[in-house]
């Protein structure tokens, strides 16, 4: 019997599923057993079928090549793992970078698989550059297909088009055939998924290494010579029908005016100069701003922020109780920006985010949400403004509007802070710095960033 404070389904399925008697009767028992004998037959005799040669084949390139470490260190790890674990990695802190066509962050799960098949498929920078610009359009240009409507109704765009954007970028890798990497892109779709409502948890961060992991996987079938519905894009049942919405354009209308090569002059990368969700990237900077006019905390009487609803169902978390709520809570983001007048990766610890006055200022800020019209782009821009007020107890009010995202094409992040997040983030400076300089034809391994050590891995080793 499930406990009746039990509510929702996996609770329910979970509490019955973990009792050692599951009260069936001996012939749900026998059914069982039939089924394993049937469904293993039919293992035994498509061993040798097409299909799950293709299979075996892409699985048994990863333990051929033997495994690889992931990116900041660790075990050893299969290709496929090391995959995985690097795309957990990027999108743990929620430092990575996003692009406003599909909504998506579109290097971490591309560049989680092509870092780690780079230990056993040489690469020169020249190359992964490519590679990274295959995904990268691939996503571009799907997200204009769809719309900023797939995010709005739930979709992890990064879970969604990560997948196939990462197919495209490994096929580029590994030298595949046009043919080879249309099959591999549409075996990914197989693997699109991942909801919005996922955000707060673990999940979130683990949908960028599992779409990682799945578009390498994609693209080995894909080498493999497995096929998939290349046809699938605007078919009866194919990907606009099922993940878009009335207001999306579709493939067939999104390449009339697609600019293949120049997706990132269209849609330029987003680099994020703060850990935390892109929605709170612009409240931190007026925050911060404001911070300047203000003499000391105790003189703020109240705050406000006016910003778009569909922005806020993202960052609506309020008070945080973990850090994924912190990244997530655009009101928790303000409050420190407000406080301190700046936002570092520490502020999103739990000496952070349980300060006492961080938690009272956040739980006090009020919300102006505003509606975007039917098919609006989404876009984090002059047509989606945020503006933050604050009152003082003197009674003078000072506000600060944002149109600009920091780290965008209107403010871009620079070298130096660049530079800055690298030091942040306990790599090299030396490094990096020789790594952009560098000629396009240096092999990847040579240029010693993929041997870098996470800070907390350092200590736990010493």
């Amino acid at each position: 019997m499930a406990k009746p404070n039990v509510l929702n389904f996996s609770e329910r399925l979970a509490d019955w599923a973990t009792q050692s008697d599951l009260g069936v009767d001996a012939e749900v028992r026998e059914q069982a057993r039939f089924t394993l004998i049937d469904t293993l037959s039919c293992m035994v005799l498509g061993a040798t079928e097409r299909q799950a040669i293709a299979a075996s084949d892409a699985m048994l390139f990863g333990l051929r090549q033997g495994s690889v470490p992931p990116v900041g260190g660790g075990e050893m790890l299969s290709i496929n793992g090391a995959a995985l674990a690097n795309g957990a990695r990027a999108a743990a802190l929620d430092f990575d970078d996003y692009e406003l066509s599909g909504s998506s962050h579109a290097s971490a799960p591309v560049l989680s698989a092509l870092l780690s098949l780079a230990h056993k498929v040489p690469m020169t920078i020249d190359e992964m550059n490519d590679a990274w610009i295959v995904g990268y359009e691939t996503i571009i240009w799907m997200g204009k297909a769809l719309g900023y409507g797939h995010y709005d109704i739930g979709w992890h765009s990064t879970s969604t088009l990560g997948p196939i954007g990462t197919a495209a970028a490994v096929s580029k890798a590994l030298g595949l055939s046009a043919r080879q990497m249309s099959n591999a892109m549409a075996l990914a779709v197989s693997s699109s998924s991942g909801l919005l409502t996922q955000i707060g948890y673990d999940a979130k961060a683990l949908h960028t290494g599992l779409a990682a992991e799945a578009g390498l996987r994609a693209a080995l079938l894909g080498r493999a010579d497995a096929t998939g519905n290349c046809n699938l894009w605007d078919s009866e049942f194919g990907f606009t029908k099922v993940y878009g919405t009335p207001e999306s354009i579709g493939f067939r209308e999104m390449m009339k005016t697609m600019e293949l090569g120049q997706a990132v002059q269209q849609y330029p990368v987003i680099r994020k100069l703060w850990p935390s969700c892109a929605y709170t990237q612009r409240p931190i900077y007026g925050a911060i701003e404001l911070s300047r006019q203000i003499k000391h905390p105790s003189d703020i009487a109240s705050v406000k922020i006016r910003m778009p609803a569909p922005f806020h169902r993202v960052a609506g978390f309020g008070v945080p109780d973990n850090d994924a709520e912190a990244r997530f809570s655009v009101r928790y983001c303000i409050a420190v920006g407000l406080l301190e007048g700046r936002v570092v990766p520490g502020d999103f610890e739990p000496d952070g985010f349980n300060d006492p006055q961080r938690r009272e200022l956040t739980a006090s800020i009020k919300l102006d949400l505003y509606d975007l019209p039917k098919g609006d782009t989404g876009d984090i821009g002059p047509t989606t403004p945020e503006t933050i007020t604050v009152e003082l107890k003197d009674g003078q009010v000072v506000s600060h509007e944002m149109t600009f995202v920091p780290g965008g094409a209107s403010m871009p992040m620079t070298k130096a802070d660049l530079m800055q997040k690298v030091r942040a983030c306990g790599c090299s400076v030396e490094l990096a710095q020789a790594y952009l300089a560098a000629h396009g034809d240096t092999p990847l391994l040579d240029t010693g960033l993929l041997g870098q050590v996470s800070p907390p891995m350092m200590a736990r080793a010493g």
